[in-house]
Parts: C-alpha cells; sequence; structure tokens
C-alpha cells in the first residue's frame, strides 16, 4: 500500500505539473491579448511555467521555508527536536531531514521537499513549546511518514505554481479595462472580454481544487503510519486535542502553505468547503479504535 501510494504521488506530481503550464499558458495568451499581442504572451508564459515547474521541483523545499519565515532550529536551543527528528528518521529509514523552526505562536508542523534525500522539517515555537517529548514526536512522525510516502513533493510543487497562476490572474483582472480592449467592440470582442474576465476569476480556484490532490486520505495515512513509528497514539491523540484548542491567530498560519501544514485551524477549516485536511476531531476518532 505504501509503495503504491508514493507510485501515485509521483503520478499526480507530473499531472499536476502538466495542468498547471496549460493554466499558466491560457492566461500568459490572455495577457498579451490585452497588450495586442497574444502570442507573445502566450510564449512568455509557456517559458515561465517551464521554470516555474522546474524551480518548484528542485528548489520548493527552499522557497517554502523562505515563505513561511523558517530557520534553522539551533541544536542548542532545539535538542528535543533534533533528537525526536533523527530518532524517526532512523526507524522510518530516511536520510533525516533538515529541521527549522517558525517564530509564531500557532500551534503547527509541516514538511517539504521533492524527496526522502531532499527534505525539511519545519515546526512552530508554539508547537514545541506546548507539547511534551511524547507529543511532539508524534507530529515528527506524522511529518516523517508524508516524507516517506512523497506527498511532499505533490504538496509543495502545487503551492509555488498555484502562487504564480493567482499572480496571472490578478494581472488580467487588474488591467482588463485598461488598455486596448476598452476599444474592442462587436459581440465577438464582448463574448472575448467575457471569456476572459471568467478566466481570471476562475482559473485560481480551478488551480486550488487541483492542487488538492493530496486528500484527506493521505492524512489519514500519515497519522496511522506516524503511530507506526511511535508505536504510541496516545501521543497523537493528546497533540491534536491541544492543537484543536489553539486560539492563536489565523493569520499566523501562510494560508498559501495551508495544506502543507499538520493541521488547518479550526477557524480556517470551518469557513472553507475544499478543506485539505479531515477535522480534527475525525482524526482523533480514528486514532482512538486503533
Amino acid at each position: 500500500m505504501v509503495y503504491e501510494a508514493i507510485e501515485q504521488n509521483k503520478r499526480n506530481t507530473f499531472f499536476l505539473i502538466f495542468m498547471f503550464v496549460i493554466i499558466i499558458s491560457a492566461l500568459g495568451y490572455f495577457i498579451g491579448e490585452l497588450y495586442g499581442n497574444p502570442y507573445t504572451g502566450l510564449i512568455i508564459a509557456f517559458v515561465i511555467a517551464i521554470f516555474s515547474s522546474w524551480s518548484s521541483y528542485y528548489y520548493s523545499d527552499s522557497i517554502v521555508m523562505s515563505v513561511s519565515g523558517a530557520v534553522p532550529a539551533d541544536r542548542a536551543m532545539y535538542t528535543q527536536l533534533h533528537n525526536s527528528v533523527e530518532g524517526l528518521a532512523l526507524a522510518a529509514g530516511i536520510k533525516p531531514p533538515r529541521i527549522y523552526v517558525v517564530d509564531s505562536p500557532a500551534m503547527n508542523a509541516f514538511a517539504t521537499g521533492r524527496d526522502p534525500d531532499h527534505s525539511a522539517i519545519a515546526v512552530t515555537t508554539g508547537l514545541y513549546k506546548a507539547l511534551d517529548k511524547f507529543e511532539l514526536e508524534a507530529v515528527i512522525a506524522h511529518e516523517m511518514s508524508h516524507i516517506k510516502n512523497y506527498d511532499i513533493l505533490i504538496g509543495t510543487v502545487a503551492a509555488i505554481l498555484l502562487g504564480m497562476i493567482v499572480i496571472l490572474a490578478d494581472i488580467i483582472k487588474r488591467n482588463v479595462f485598461r488598455t486596448r480592449m476598452r476599444s474592442t467592440g462587436g459581440r465577438a470582442g464582448i463574448l472575448f472580454l467575457a471569456v476572459m474576465i471568467l478566466a481570471a476569476l476562475l482559473t485560481p480556484f480551478i488551480a486550488t481544487i487541483i492542487s488538492y490532490a493530496m486528500s484527506r486520505q493521505r492524512e489519514y495515512l500519515a497519522d496511522a503510519q506516524g503511530v507506526k513509528l511511535t508505536r504510541y497514539p496516545q501521543g497523537l491523540i493528546n497533540a491534536l486535542t491541544k492543537i484543536q484548542g489553539d486560539t492563536a491567530p489565523v493569520q499566523e498560519i501562510n494560508r498559501g502553505l495551508a495544506h502543507l501544514y499538520f493541521s488547518v485551524p479550526v477557524r480556517m477549516e470551518a469557513s472553507s468547503l475544499f478543506s485539505t485536511h479531515p477535522p480534527i476531531t475525525k482524526r482523533i476518532e480514528r486514532l482512538r479504535g486503533m
């Protein structure tokens, strides 16, 4: 089952890249049309899409860490974190990921990278301070499972490329009535204008749905595999219970990276019809049934 999940994640990653290249190229065509040269816009966007895909694949971990504000975790200050990551990596049979911390009171963690040999784990200072040794190990084991299953590959690539699509769609929305399109007449011109506006509004939404290929079932799987590593379900139950009661401001969590995190804050989860994470209560119920 694990090996099937790994191969599926690799296939999904290349499918995501293919879809994002198409969407970005289409948006580039529309932007080119705004300024009178649609095919130049298409070519430029295609080149940007290829470069973004390449950079997101090879440098996604560095990009995500930079965007999230993560910094390398000092071993002397975060000794328990280093010990937990290194011990669980050994148990999982993978290379120890690089270790980072995010200065935030919110209780959360995430993993990123393209494969187990090029991975990193980050925890917030709020999580590190609030959890005991066994609870921290449970969260790290969950993230270690994502690394081993290549969940981090599909999630990180999606996060980077989605950002590019949002930027291009925003360019269209802000400039559609400021350029030569204002002088476009006739039914064909009006129809094209309507299609362009609709594309600008819908493509970020469509891209977001595509990026949610990291499904809720993968979160359940990572919970189960994390418990296998620690052999202590109660540790993860306790950690989830504490996180469920977290009162840190939602803005402390970068929404663009929300699907990479260990959990989505309850307030964000409740306001979203497309949460990538199962409700914490459901995760706890499953763990108690183990």
